[in-house]
């Protein structure tokens, strides 16, 4: 079980790594990971923070105003706020 090393500190939804962080899943027989990457990055203006891997339903971290799950092919998985937000 996770513990909290620091007495005074809280645990409380959010990762601190940036605004806005999303991981998607990539269904790679309707859109390549690259394309996808591709549609996050210059239409939806978002930083790839990590992928998972190129085949089907792997994920990928993106970071900014999200978005992208109205491309074909690309679900989102999860979002996580900033602490605070």
């Amino acid at each position: 079980m996770a513990s909290v090393s620091n007495p005074n500190a809280a645990v409380v939804a959010g990762n601190g790594l940036g605004p806005k962080t999303y991981v998607y899943a990539i269904a790679t027989g309707t859109i390549t990971t690259e394309a996808a990457i591709t549609a996050m990055t210059t239409t939806y203006n978002m930083t790839i923070a990590g992928v998972e891997g190129t085949g089907d339903g792997e994920h990928v971290i993106a970071q900014g105003d999200g978005g992208a799950e109205a491309v074909s092919g690309i679900s989102l998985v999860a979002t996580f706020d900033q602490n605070p937000a």
